[in-house]
């Protein structure tokens, strides 16, 4: 069933990752091992974590090269700030969508209104998919932690 779930990221990570194959265990395609660990947060309940290999980090920095011409000047885009979650306390969602696909907005005026902020869409594979509002800072910290990911210098986790 697919389904679109989407928040405000409040908070952003993005952590090294050691991945270990078993002695009899298949030996996976080297480009394909995830080097690093992004993480979305939404307040306290909503996190959204995706493991990154460095070619996945360089098609999402594409994206937002992409999509970085379609900007708009937005009045008041700056100023935007992200809204937790509203899940009630003791709900949590600890989302890991199997990603094929990433697509990023800029802010723009459309003719529903104004989008002050960041789109992140990641598409998983039965057509699902997670939407991730972004403020303009937060969108730079992503940028440099996906340029360090593709140049093989990923460090702990310090943004926010």
């Amino acid at each position: 069933m697919r389904q679109t779930i989407a928040f405000q990221a409040t908070g952003f990570d993005c952590s090294p990752v050691e991945v270990q194959i078993e002695e009899n265990g298949e030996m996976p395609d080297e480009d394909a091992l995830p080097v690093a660990l992004l993480a979305f947060e939404s307040g306290s309940n909503v996190v959204l974590t995706l493991p990154l290999a460095t070619s996945d980090a360089e098609n999402m920095m594409n994206a937002f090269t992409q999509a970085e011409p379609f900007r708009h000047d937005v009045p008041d885009a700056s100023n935007w700030e992200p809204q937790p979650s509203g899940l009630p306390e003791g709900l949590f969602w600890a989302l890991q969508p199997s990603v094929v696909g990433v697509s990023v907005t800029p802010p723009q005026q459309t003719p529903d209104g104004m989008v002050p902020h960041w789109t992140l869409a990641f598409d998983d594979e039965d057509g699902s998919q997670v939407q991730i509002a972004v403020s303009d800072p937060m969108c730079v910290q992503i940028v440099r932690a996906l340029a360090g990911v593709a140049r093989g210098e990923v460090e702990g986790g310090e943004q926010n």
